[in-house]
């Protein structure tokens, strides 16, 4: 663009020298150079600062880490890698076996516990019975103490031993402790009847709770799609050993969605940057193509600025140019990319509502380095 904007400047001096005969001299030629240093350097200035540009721009995919839920061997992988599923479409299978085994267990273990909810009440009633007993039999011994009690009180007429006074008194405190000992089995075989949960027994309760999770875990054997999108790079084989480790996924799942474009900016644009602007995209994959869309967000913090706390001693970046100011542009047209690979490089160029008269150049100068994708030398 320079070079363009030389060879233009150098046309329009030979015509107006040709045409109004000005004498080439000591004054006229300098001052032609020198105006044309001015004019272009004046223009290319306005448009660097107004106008700006990137040459550091992404299409940015977010991909969801897969991680299984259980561990387990592997052994079944859906065939149909970077290809269209849905949400919901199957992505590999654990081994479910030890998972179905504990699911069965859980199963009869509630119908043990169902039947030894039977056997209480059963139990309960026996109890009650006995309670009835004991206590029938406590009465008796009662009277029968008293008797001898209230017989034994003249001693020169009593009818009865000292002997069998005490043994009648100790009958009765055998029949009250039996019958105590019988109500406290009672009242806790009536504590373990009635302890209830959500209008049921606590111990089926407990076993129906371990049941739904170890139903859940066997259902989390299969892997399905999160969301509409693909499965990458599946290097998941049949065989292969899983666990459920946050920082070992075993699979990458890119959804559908919209993708955005990401570039950074130097920071001396940081006044021309301004969401809801103008913007243009070329891209390395689209020679001679480009793609127009508009600023989205400026993001309201550098990378290079985020810290940790951590053991050691941080440091400044004092350099602009290692990280600049980022930008997401949203384009209009997506059509055209449907054959580019996610994460494909490109330029962008943001035009400011500052000087919009230059803002030709910076289209021009886009264009060119757009055609410019057409060569390249490496082979």
């Amino acid at each position: 663009m320079d070079l363009l904007l030389i060879l233009t400047y150098t046309a329009i001096c030979f015509g107006i020298f040709k045409f109004f005969k000005i004498p080439l001299n000591k004054w006229t030629v300098p001052t032609a150079v020198l105006g044309g240093i001015v004019l272009i350097g004046s223009l290319l200035l306005l448009m660097n600062y107004n106008h700006p540009y990137s040459e550091r721009a992404q299409m940015v995919t977010v991909t969801l880490p897969i991680i299984p839920e259980v561990e387990g061997v592997v052994v079944e992988v859906t065939p149909h890698a970077n290809q269209k599923l849905k949400k919901g479409d199957f992505l590999f299978r654990i081994d479910p076996t030890a998972y179905e085994a504990k699911f069965e267990a859980l199963k009869g273990e509630i119908e043990t516990a169902r039947q030894n909810v039977e056997m209480l009440k059963a139990r309960l009633a026996s109890e009650n019975a006995d309670i009835a007993q004991a206590k029938a039999v406590r009465d008796l011994a009662l009277k029968d103490a008293n008797r001898y009690q209230n017989g034994s009180k003249d001693k020169m007429k009593s009818p009865f031993t000292d002997q069998e006074v005490v043994r009648a008194q100790q009958n009765y405190l055998a029949a009250q402790a039996q019958w105590r000992s019988v109500l406290s089995k009672r009242d806790e075989t009536a504590a373990q009847l009635n302890a209830m949960i959500n209008g049921e027994n606590a111990a089926v309760y407990r076993i129906k709770s371990k049941l739904k999770e170890a139903e859940y875990f066997l259902a989390r054997t299969v892997v399905y799609a999160p969301s509409d999108g693909y499965a990458t790079q599946l290097l998941l084989k049949p065989g292969m050993f899983v666990r459920p480790l946050p920082l070992r996924p075993v699979m990458v799942f890119v959804p559908e969605q919209k993708n955005s474009v990401f570039a950074v900016f130097r920071q001396n644009s940081a006044l021309r940057l301004t969401a809801g602007d103008e913007a243009e995209v070329v891209f390395n994959g689209l020679p001679g193509s480009v793609v127009k869309g508009k600023v989205k967000q400026i993001l309201p913090v550098v990378a290079s600025s985020s810290y940790q706390a951590q053991g050691h001693l941080q440091g400044l970046s004092l350099d602009p140019k290692l990280d600049g100011i980022y930008a997401e542009i949203e384009l209009n047209n997506m059509a055209d990319m449907k054959n580019l690979p996610a994460g494909t490089m490109g330029q962008v160029a943001i035009y400011s509502d500052y000087f919009k008269h230059v803002s030709i150049i910076r289209k021009i100068l886009l264009r060119m380095t757009s055609w410019m994708h057409y060569l390249y030398i490496d082979h």
